[in-house]
C-alpha cells in the first residue's frame, strides 16, 4: 500500500461511508511477523482503520493509525 493509498484509506473510514458490509477478515493477524501479504480494497483497508484506531468519542488514534500505515506498507496489496 502506498502513501497515497493510505491517505484516500483514511479519508474514507473518517467520512460517514457505510462499511460494515467490507470482509476483513483477511487482514485478521496482519501485525505478526509470519503474516504473508493479502490483496485488499481501499474500503477493507479503511473498515480496518476504523475498527483499530477509531476511540468511541470519535477520535482517532494516530499511533494505531501509523502502525497500519507501516504494517500496510509491506501486507497489504491495493486492488481498485
Amino acid at each position: 500500500m502506498t502513501q497515497q493509498e493510505f491517505k484516500d484509506a483514511v479519508s474514507i473510514a473518517k467520512s460517514d461511508v457505510y462499511l460494515f458490509d467490507e470482509d476483513m477478515d483477511i487482514m485478521y493477524g496482519c501485525g505478526l511477523p509470519d503474516f504473508q501479504p493479502v490483496t485488499v480494497t481501499l474500503r477493507q483497508v479503511a473498515r480496518h482503520i476504523r475498527w483499530q484506531a477509531l476511540y468511541f468519542d470519535g477520535s482517532w488514534d494516530s499511533e494505531e493509525l501509523s502502525e497500519i500505515q507501516r504494517i500496510g506498507r509491506r501486507k497489504f496489496i491495493i486492488i481498485p
